[in-house]
Formats: C-alpha cells, structure tokens, sequence
C-alpha cells in the first residue's frame, strides 16, 4: 500500500511461516483517514488509538500466531527470520523496481487524498501539489 486515503507506505512480504511488514514514511501513529468511520472507530479513538505508535517493522508467526496478535519484529530469538524477512523485502522491492526505494511517493497529479495526520477520509482533502481540493 502506498495511498488509501492518505499517505501509508508500506509494504509485506510473507513466507508460509512468516509475515513481514515494513512501513515507510515518517508518521509515526495509525493513518485513522484510512479507516472509515464507524461506531468501533469512534470508540478506538476515544480510547487512544490515534496516539498509539505503530512500529516501523512487523514479524507475525502465521504458525503460531494466526491472528497475528504477537510482534516477534523485537525478540532477539527471531533476529534471523527478521534478517531473511528484510532481505526478501529488498529484493522484491528491487526487482518490481518500487519507487519507496527513491524516498517518499509523492501524490500523483490530479489526485487527491487525506493529510496522515487527519482523524477521518471524510476531512477536507488535499490536491497533489498539497493545496486544499475545491469542495
């Protein structure tokens, strides 16, 4: 993913065992715009879900851990799997030639999308050169 509504670049790869997520960028909390709004959401944010930071790296046992609950990204015993699991991030991203490998993606032109920053897809949204959209 690069773009939903706003700007969160990420990017998975997996292995039958592992599942490896690296995020890019530099906004460190959940991308809330990128959820719809809903009762749940509300109740998410109340409880501080947009002030959560979300880690750079992520490593899930699809084993072990189907529902993906546990981040192994942080225990040394799984340092190896996290190596593998960059390695095979940085040759897919390599050979698909992705463009996060050139720094950020910037908006397309004509498109138009949600600041990170912004609680709902539903806030005002901004045009590629950053100017407000015309409502």
């Amino acid at each position: 993913m690069t773009f939903h509504a706003a700007y969160e670049p990420l990017r998975a790869v997996r292995t039958e065992r592992w599942k490896y997520i690296r995020r890019f960028g530099d906004y460190p909390h959940p991308v809330l715009a990128n959820c719809d709004d809903s009762a749940s959401k509300e109740i998410l944010i109340e409880y501080g879900w947009g002030e959560e930071l979300v880690p750079e790296e992520q490593l899930f046992d699809l084993v072990l851990d189907p529902n993906e609950a546990h981040d192994r990204a942080t225990d040394p015993s799984r340092a190896g799997v996290l190596e593998e699991m960059r390695e095979r991030l940085r040759r897919w991203m390599e050979e698909t030639e992705d463009p996060l490998l050139d720094g950020d993606v910037p908006v397309p032109p004509g498109a138009v999308t949600n600041d990170p920053a912004q609680g709902s897809p539903n806030d005002p949204l901004r045009t590629g050169s950053g100017e407000r959209a015309p409502s």
